[in-house]
């Protein structure tokens, strides 16, 4: 290890003749250390100075240690998972110095899910790299679009057709008491600009109603994932954006409030099954939910809104992290094959899985991959 840094996400807690590092079981760390040693090399393991610099600062604190003896403690501490990594990897990064300082409480998280501690440069600079097309800028639309700003995405391409009324500033965090009777497409882009201005966040002013309309905007911006806030027109627009994605294998994600509740599914074309999947499934297993659900399907039955900002943004939480896991590669997201319900009566997530059809389309994409 060339410049040991020891993660600062964790805490070094000396006491008694022992060092607690970190805090969550599993990870944790206890190990003992009578003098306090450990606990001051990792304090020096700051990324910026190299093993023969951290020896040399030591020394003067305890002569009788060695150059071999500290770096016997890096290599002992960095062989457990997550605790440690090389800042070499960050001098290599082809990230901005700019980005490095903006984004690294990002990579502090994305450190979570890298035992090694090498990868977390890539998966941040994948994350700013891709493109993302979000339909639906209301509720759950507004806040995943400051999420993937804050994330750093640095294209974001917004649809929505409506424009900001009163009452959906419960929710809708985008926007403020000056932008109702404003197009969403107009006040969310002003609104992102002041937020992060090296996001290129391009909005349309356009209503979706067809899955033409959809793989139009897919192929003109290159997308790389698709989130679906949009919940009209009712089961056409997830039917939409289905088809358009199996059509250019771009994965997506669906999500929305009913009631108490909040749902999602994430989707990855030729690899999962999909929405038109779950209503093959439906029409072979059910008359009367197929009888119910085409009735929805031909006749809309449009609810008023009962959501809050509270359930839009732990929903977001839960597909962010999805598109994070697809976008940065470092896990399979989890809600593939299933539909996930988080119930705020009583806190619970459940799912039912979501398999796949051999009837649909979708399927026959997965045999030619």
């Amino acid at each position: 290890m060339e410049y040991p840094y020891f993660k600062k996400q964790f805490s070094l807690v000396p006491y008694q003749d022992k060092l607690s590092i970190g805090s969550t079981p599993g990870i944790a760390l206890e190990i003992e250390d009578p003098n306090q040693l450990v606990y001051k090399i990792l304090i020096y393991c700051d990324g910026e100075s190299t093993v023969e610099q951290i020896a040399e600062k030591i020394e003067k604190e305890y002569p009788e240690v060695t150059y071999s003896d500290v770096n016997d403690v890096i290599n002992t501490v960095s062989s457990y998972p997550y605790i440690m990594e090389d800042h070499k990897l960050q001098r290599s990064s082809n990230l901005s110095n700019v980005q490095i300082e903006r984004h690294s409480r990002n990579m502090n998280f994305l450190s979570n899910f890298d035992p090694d501690g090498t990868t977390k440069y890539d998966k941040m600079e994948a994350i700013i790299n891709s493109k993302v097309l979000v339909i639906g800028l209301g509720g759950v639309g507004s806040s995943v679009i400051l999420n993937l700003a804050a994330l750093g995405v640095s294209k974001i391409v917004g649809v929505d057709f409506d424009k900001v009324d009163l009452s959906n500033l419960n929710r809708q965090l985008l926007y403020d008491e000056a932008d109702v009777g404003s197009y969403k497409a107009d006040s969310s882009k002003r609104r992102i600009n002041q937020f992060n201005s090296e996001v290129d966040f391009e909005t349309l002013n356009q209503k979706i109603e067809s899955s033409r309309d959809v793989k139009e905007l897919i192929v003109k911006y290159d997308i790389d994932f698709i989130f679906c806030a949009a919940d009209q027109p009712s089961i056409w627009i997830y039917k939409w954006i289905n088809q358009a994605c199996i059509e250019t294998l771009t994965p997506w994600i669906y999500g929305g409030n009913s009631e108490a509740t909040s749902y999602f599914q994430t989707i990855l074309p030729g690899e999962t099954s999909c929405f038109q999947c779950r209503e093959d499934n439906l029409i072979e297993s059910s008359k009367e939910g197929t009888d119910k659900y085409f009735s929805v399907l031909n006749n809309g039955y449009a609810t008023q809104n009962n959501c809050l900002a509270a359930t839009s943004g732990c929903l977001t939480a839960f597909m962010i992290f999805d598109f994070i896991r697809v976008i940065a590669d470092f896990d399979k997201p989890r809600g593939i094959n299933k539909l996930f319900t988080i119930d705020y009566r009583d806190y619970t997530i459940s799912h039912i899985e979501q398999e796949f059809n051999q009837h649909c389309s979708c399927h026959l994409v997965k045999q030619t991959i």
